[in-house]
């Protein structure tokens, strides 16, 4: 008895349908960084320096605040270049996400080329500023007011739709024969 095995080659993706990776990826690390900067940069209090409390009530503590009062974010936030890095690294890998979903939605939603790439940029912008959002009081905790995060969102949308457009028009115009 022959057993006949069918082999079948991978297909190669065609120009207009596959977006390269690495692109990508630098493309949300700088809009991590953006992330970060505006996150930093709205923050209304960063200087954070010990103080030494004679006594701490029970109770009194990082986590559980009086009522009215700002809780001091944590140390590391004093510092900084490692609290900028640690944003960047984080919003980076939101935004990648944000990224791929952005690259389904301009192939899904959009048939042309123009068209595809303003949902492109229009997708990852909105998604960038949205997780500009939790990302603000998850590493800076209440240093940044919530009117001031919604204005570091409004400044991350804008510069990440200018930023995604023009790295989609360069992935297209690269990409083209």
């Amino acid at each position: 008895m022959q057993y006949e095995v069918a082999v079948r080659q991978a297909s190669t993706p065609s120009p207009d349908r596959s977006w390269p990776t690495a692109p990508l990826a630098l493309l949300a690390i700088v809009l991590g960084a953006i992330v970060a900067w505006q996150i930093r940069d709205w923050s209304s209090y960063l200087d954070v320096s010990s103080r030494w409390l004679p006594v701490l009530t029970a109770g009194a503590g990082h986590h559980s605040e009086a009522e009215g009062t700002l809780t001091p974010p944590p140390a590391i936030v004093a510092n900084a270049v490692p609290n900028f890095v640690g944003i960047t690294l984080l919003a980076a890998h939101a935004t990648m996400a944000s990224l791929l979903l952005a690259v389904v939605a301009s192939r899904r939603w959009a048939a042309r080329r123009i068209t595809a790439l303003l949902v492109f940029a229009a997708t990852s912008a909105v998604l960038s500023a949205s997780v500009t959002i939790p990302l603000a009081g998850l590493t800076v905790g209440n240093a940044i007011a919530p009117g001031n995060t919604m204005s570091a969102a409004i400044t991350v949308l804008q510069y990440s739709f200018v930023l995604s457009l023009l790295a989609a028009v360069t992935l297209h115009l690269r990409r083209s024969p």
